[in-house]
């Protein structure tokens, strides 16, 4: 055994080893779940028909001062399709803009994420700064998943759009968003 912490006003210990290793009896909880029920964990759930090929029809803003991250994102398409995630810059411009409210998996909780969450057939005046994933939807129909342990981590004023390769076809698509205490 190497040495004991104590808590100065409770007394609590717990022993560090010779290898520093801190002995202790804990119970774990995975760190979705923990935040899940501090309610900041959101779908962001749409369906639309983007206008015709290589238009994009999602778009996310952190309007807020705390990282926002996407974990996965669940899609299908009714014709195959490449879909792109893209980190975005410029101004949107919308067709009719549908503000997407954002549904917060901790039923009890009525937080929203800060951010501006839209869908729309053909969503213009974005530039590309790069593809972050892209996504192959071979079946029609078909639910395709991404899902990224290193999350998509979305700063205070960034942007993220998907963009969809054919020129025809119906999206489905749910957005895992996560917010920072």
């Amino acid at each position: 055994m190497g040495f004991v912490l104590q808590d100065g006003a409770t007394g609590t210990t717990a022993e560090v080893d010779s290898a520093q290793r801190l002995s202790t009896f804990s119970i774990t909880e995975p760190e979705d779940k923990h935040v899940n029920k501090e309610g900041r964990v959101w779908s962001v759930y749409f369906t639309v028909t983007p206008a015709g090929a290589n238009d994009y029809f999602f778009y996310l803003k952190n309007t807020g001062t705390n990282d926002l991250f996407i974990s996965d994102i669940r899609i299908s398409s009714s014709v195959a399709s490449t879909i792109f995630y893209e980190v975005v810059s410029g101004t949107p411009s919308y067709i009719t803009g549908t503000d997407i409210t954002p549904t917060n998996r901790n039923l009890g909780s009525s937080q929203v994420p800060t951010a501006t969450v839209k869908y729309d057939t053909d969503i213009t005046g974005l530039t590309s700064g790069g593809v972050i994933f892209f996504e192959e939807c071979t079946t029609a129909n078909q639910r395709y998943k991404i899902s990224t342990s290193s999350n998509i981590i979305i700063p205070q004023g960034k942007a993220i759009a998907f963009k969809r390769e054919a020129a025809t076809g119906a999206i489905e698509c749910v957005v895992s968003l996560i917010g920072q205490t």
